[in-house]
């Protein structure tokens, strides 16, 4: 609207700057005229939103309608997740070394000295990814992935290097895989000092055709950035994945 605005203003000025010999009662009536017209297009804008907001509401409204699953897809428990497209949970992984055990308690830090690593949740997703986003997912029509939240904490003074969002994940599938470049998440990389970091990585399953029921997240130590000096030792953390029913009747216990 501010661009509008200023357009207009200027062609105001410019319209008065050419009529010089108006009377400054007809260029102030002009000018709260003008006025009156900019208060209304306001309100109007303030309580319907700009053009360019409606527009872009409605070609989020006419995204959502096009990719909504169909009866058969909603029957097997797809739905439309705007940004992504249309995604399932496949299953959710339970460790009581992070604290994810079906209980309301927090979760658990999993500790490398002053560094507190927190595994808020993981999830497998499948996931129908719309055309904005499909090459994120190699260009595949339906794809599986890992998806992490990590919070982490570095509780001292000293300048900490730590990755756990570049961990490798080793499926009982058979698959080792690496996390995703474009959807790495912010829970990794230096943290100076006492600084805190969480995010949300993705790793994809190559084979989204095989069932699986354990992960395996191989975390490298964080280390200190200036001596490149290791902050305790690896760690490996063993994930059951359990499906959505069972997950439910688990955290009913």
């Amino acid at each position: 609207m501010k661009k509008v605005v200023g357009i207009t203003l200027l062609s105001c000025g410019l319209l008065l700057a050419g009529c010089g010999s108006e009377t400054s009662k007809e260029t102030s009536t002009n000018q709260a005229q003008e006025d009156v017209k900019n208060e209304a297009v306001k309100k109007k804008e303030e309580s319907t939103g700009t053009t360019e907001q409606e527009e872009i509401a409605m070609n989020e409204d006419a995204e959502g309608a096009a990719n909504q699953p169909t009866k058969e897809e909603k029957k097997e428990g797809w739905h439309f997740k705007e940004g992504f497209g249309l995604v399932e949970e496949y299953g959710f992984g339970y460790n009581d070394e992070a604290g994810i055990d079906g209980t309301d308690d927090p979760t658990k830090p999993i500790q490398f000295g002053p560094v507190n690593l927190y595994i808020d949740n993981m999830t497998v997703t499948d996931i129908k990814p719309n055309e904005d986003i499909k090459s994120m997912f190699n260009d595949q029509d339906e794809a599986r992935g890992v998806v992490v939240t990590m919070r982490v904490e570095n509780t001292s003074d000293q300048d900490i290097t730590f990755d756990p969002n570049q961990s490798i994940l080793v499926t009982d599938s058979g698959e080792q895989i690496e996390s995703e470049m474009m959807m790495m998440g912010d829970a990794g990389g230096d943290f100076m000092g006492k600084v805190k970091k969480e995010g949300q990585t993705w790793w994809l399953i190559k084979d989204n055709t095989k069932d699986i029921k354990n992960i395996k997240m191989i975390i490298s130590p964080p280390y200190y950035t200036d001596s490149m000096n290791d902050i305790g030792t690896e760690k490996r953390l063993d994930f059951e994945i359990l499906d959505p029913k069972a997950a439910k009747e688990r955290d009913k216990q």
